[in-house]
């Protein structure tokens, strides 16, 4: 504000006065008396001249600077406003010159910076306005609840989310929200997306204000809570198998002896009776009951104490293609009988596996016996093998056609004696969840009732490519 009038007033102040010294150094060298007193006006002239013209260049040059400096100023608060994280700012610059454009390409800036950060938020984010009309909605709302921003943008909120839909209670909270101010902070509900999926979210409302804080409107921000519901449950399970397991130990020891005895004892008096005789037959039975109840002692010690270090002291290099082969030979009777057809999806590019390969073909026999309960009237089983060089896991799919799992049973299936079936223990896929976890792996499994189930295995191969 100071330099550029300076600067113009010093310009035309010097050129007026040198202007005005070259008409004094001719006027000096007049000798005629009628010629000084006709060029003494000029002189007068010239001197008013010179202070009007640096009055007009200071007018001037402080008017420039004005308009010069405002826009730049006004650009420079709001970059110092973004630079505290306040991005709601624009600048009002009316001009059509350079900096008219400079104050366009800000604004044009802040816009893109807004849209970007919404956009890169991991949950989802819906900006409603006063009247309720949708005006924002990231991807990451787009992929939670299957919706495509230009089919919601301008649409009414309750248009999109009805109140007495299955998402009722997603309507409820924004609805206190715009009407009644009232917020809300990581409430969890369930939300159902376009498609009809159940997801579990955890849901935010805040009010948008300006700067006056007149109310403009709401943000409604969400998070999808499936894997850390999932996450959550494989912590509840893990309490539960230790807790069963430390009474199982116990229980099995006790069991255990007197079974033996009971064994032998009716084992010595069958030897006394004629094997025409009922009670040959009735002792029989007894010895095949034992049996059973023994076999049951022996999973319920091999599922409570597991012994790690005998475990990863077998441990060699396998490879996991040749291990599900060798497991289905020894299921291959089992599954003819009811006309099973497996179907075989190996990769060759399988690295080795460390691996207890008799504890593996236990757990492989497992699902495998569980997909053919599940066929009874026959199917297709198909047993995939993979490899995800971008995590370095080896993935293993046993896929069945079979009657699948009743989905709110689905998170209980491998828990110590839980089972559907009229005879079982209940413990076959809690000793395949353990023996997995214990060679670092993962399992999960996906079912839709009518049509099968899918049961996913991971290992990790510690050969994660760079």
């Amino acid at each position: 504000m100071i330099s550029i009038p300076l600067l113009i007033t010093i310009l035309v102040f010097g050129s007026q006065l040198f202007s005005y010294y070259i008409v004094k150094m001719h006027f000096v060298k007049l000798i005629d008396d009628q010629d000084i007193i006709a060029f003494n006006p000029v002189i007068n002239m010239l001197s008013n001249q010179i202070w009007g013209a640096s009055l007009a260049a200071i007018i001037f040059g402080v008017i420039l600077a004005y308009a010069i400096t405002l826009p730049i100023k006004k650009l420079t608060v709001r970059t110092k406003e973004i630079a505290t994280g306040d991005l709601t700012k624009i600048v009002q610059i009316d001009s059509e010159d350079e900096i008219g454009a400079l104050g366009k390409s800000f604004n044009t800036m802040v816009s893109s910076l807004n849209e970007h950060i919404i956009e890169s938020m991991t949950g989802g984010v819906i900006t409603i306005n006063m009247k309720g009309v949708i005006i924002a909605f990231n991807k990451s709302a787009e992929l939670i609840l299957d919706y495509n921003s230009e089919e919601v943008v301008g649409k009414y909120i309750f248009e999109v989310f009805p109140k007495g839909s299955k998402n009722s209670a997603f309507s409820q909270a924004i609805e206190d929200t715009l009407g009644q101010r009232k917020t809300s902070s990581s409430q969890e509900m369930n939300i159902f997306s376009r498609s009809g999926k159940k997801i579990p979210i955890g849901i935010t409302t805040s009010l948008l204000r300006d700067k006056k804080n007149t109310f403009l409107g709401i943000v409604v921000t969400f998070k999808d809570l499936a894997h850390i519901k999932h996450l959550e449950e494989q912590l509840r399970r893990a309490d539960r198998l230790a807790a069963v397991g430390g009474l199982a130990a116990g229980i099995a020891h006790e069991i255990r002896n007197p079974l033996g005895s009971i064994r032998g004892l009716v084992q010595l008096l069958q030897e006394g009776l004629q094997s025409t005789d009922k009670k040959s037959t009735y002792a029989g039975v007894i010895v095949k009951e034992v049996d059973r109840l023994n076999k049951v002692v022996e999973e319920l010690l091999s599922f409570a104490r597991p012994d790690d270090s005998e475990l990863e002291s077998n441990f060699t290099k396998q490879d996991i293609n040749q291990i599900i082969e060798q497991t289905l030979q020894l299921t291959k009777h089992d599954t003819k009988s009811v006309d099973i057809k497996i179907i075989k999806n190996f990769s060759d590019d399988l690295p080795l596996l460390a691996a207890d390969a008799k504890k593996l073909q236990q757990a492989f026999l497992n699902l495998i016996f569980n997909a053919k309960a599940a066929m009874k009237e026959g199917g297709t089983l198909t047993i995939s093998t993979s490899y995800k060089k971008e995590n370095g896991m080896v993935e293993v799919k046993f896929e069945d056609t079979g009657s699948g799992i009743e989905p709110k049973i689905l998170n209980k299936i491998f828990d110590p004696f839980y089972t559907t079936k009229k005879t079982g223990t209940g413990l076959g896929l809690t000793i395949t969840h353990q023996i997995i976890t214990a060679h670092e792996g993962k399992i999960d499994v996906r079912s839709i009732l009518g049509q099968g189930t899918t049961f996913i295995v991971n290992f990790f191969t510690k050969t994660k490519e760079a």
